[in-house]
């Protein structure tokens, strides 16, 4: 029988994307040698770190620890959830790690020159944007104009589901708490989440996702298990054990002690892969990220220019695979283009062609590599000592 390294495993798993492959596929691809010898190599690579199990029994398949490309990543989301191997809760994955390189975080909060204050006049806006674009996020129907007039004007859009609206006067409510509540604490997240899923008794929203019985909201779950839709992650259940509250709040005592930045992108993953509520989560994780942000006289993340589908699969990547790269890249992108639509752009500038998309990508772009970006515009919203 020929010999072989334990490298060609690696080299396998890592073509094989994050689908990875089960001991059988492997033996037919590395073919002749035995499955007891490759049984023993996956054992030592397991235990070197360089790849890992995921499922259980028969149905254990082994993947590559390197990382993951958007391609790869992409890939396996192409597979029926059916078919993708069951990716249980890891409590290792409530650590701080993964999470943005400290120096993309530092180089977010640099691109804030221009940066209108963050005053009233500046939340009037800011409820609009943040109530509509995370509304959107949830599948809300209501347009930009159209949360507009329901907040500015308390005007529904007659032809539109009364739960939408709803939905995003919830919002608004929980961004206003967030302005005058800006310490990021357990009670504060849990009372933001108590607004955002308040179904105001109304009987027509019952069958709504978006809301949930008064003993469930603003409380952390106990006794509801949750199941996910299309997705391969099986979250924790572990009732009478309060080991949601206390792993809720040891997210929130570890996001308290990161750049801010690091704590939004930490926030925005954590809770939701905790899935500390029995619903409404990743809602309750962008006021928790904002309230990292604004605490620290960032500006916050209105949400409103985030490619939904980008932001989906960067959650589902992150649930079913740990890896961050979509949901960071996402952050980014979002975070750029929010800074812009909440900056001081004078008259002049936007009456000479201002490229707002331009202008964010190559904020986007300095965050990523430190490269001073050539766009002359791009270059007013960097900190002076950039």
């Amino acid at each position: 029988m020929s010999k072989f390294s334990p490298s060609e495993i690696v080299s396998q798993l890592i073509m094989a994307g994050p689908a990875g492959l089960g001991p059988e596929a492997l033996a037919k691809l590395l073919s002749p040698v035995s499955r007891s010898t490759i049984n023993r190599r996956l054992a030592e690579l397991v235990k070197a770190g360089a790849i890992k199990a995921a499922g259980a029994g028969r149905a254990t398949r082994y993947v590559s620890t390197s990382p993951f490309t958007r391609a790869d990543i992409d890939a396996y989301f192409n597979m029926p959830w059916q078919q993708r191997p069951v990716a249980h809760f890891k409590e290792d994955l409530l650590a701080v790690l993964p999470n943005i390189d400290i120096d993309k975080a530092q180089r977010c909060a640099q691109i804030q020159a221009i940066a209108n204050p963050i005053d009233k006049r500046y939340l009037s806006i800011f409820l609009v944007d943040f109530s509509w674009g995370s509304s959107v996020l949830e599948g809300g129907s209501y347009s930009a104009l159209d949360t507009e007039a329901l907040i500015q004007y308390g005007q529904k859009n007659k032809d539109k589901p009364t739960a939408d609206a709803v939905l995003v006067l919830n919002h608004k409510r929980a961004a206003e708490y967030l302005w005058t509540h800006r310490a990021l604490t357990a009670e504060n997240v849990c009372a933001m989440h108590a607004l955002l899923t308040d179904d105001h008794g109304m009987a027509e929203l019952a069958d709504s996702d978006h809301f949930l019985p008064e003993h469930q909201r603003g409380r952390p779950r106990e006794f509801e298990d949750v199941t996910l839709g299309a997705s391969a992650y099986v979250p924790p259940f572990r009732p009478a054990t309060a080991y949601v509250e206390k792993a809720l709040a040891q997210i929130i005592a570890s996001a308290n002690t990161l750049h801010p930045v690091q704590a939004a992108l930490y926030l925005m993953t954590r809770i939701p892969y905790l899935q500390a509520f029995a619903n409404g989560n990743k809602r309750s994780s962008r006021l928790a990220a904002n309230a990292a942000l604004i605490s620290h006289e960032l500006l916050p993340f209105s949400f409103a220019d985030v490619d939904k589908n980008d932001y989906i699969r960067g959650i589902a990547a992150f649930y079913e695979l740990g890896s961050m790269h979509v949901i960071e890249q996402t952050f980014i992108q979002g975070y750029a283009r929010s800074v812009v639509r909440s900056s001081n752009i004078p008259a002049s500038m936007r009456t000479l062609g201002f490229n707002v998309e331009g202008v964010a990508q190559s904020l986007a772009d300095f965050i990523n590599t430190g490269r001073q970006p050539a766009d002359k515009y791009a270059r007013l919203f960097l900190v002076s000592s950039q």
